[in-house]
């Protein structure tokens, strides 16, 4: 089975599911803003991996 889920998204959902304020930056929806602060893609998942809110 192909799992073709954007794990970007996956982290975008399950940050805001915990309360946390996500926002896209631009029109590409990368960088994103949490608080004052903007993070790539790939940091926005390892965020939500740290909290244990995503799998590897």
């Amino acid at each position: 089975m192909i799992d073709d889920t954007d794990p970007v998204l996956d982290a975008v959902e399950a940050l805001r599911a915990a309360g946390i304020a996500v926002e896209p930056v631009g029109e590409e929806m990368n960088p994103w803003r949490i608080g004052d602060l903007l993070f790539s893609d790939a940091e926005l998942v390892r965020i939500a991996m740290s909290r244990g809110l995503m799998e590897e």
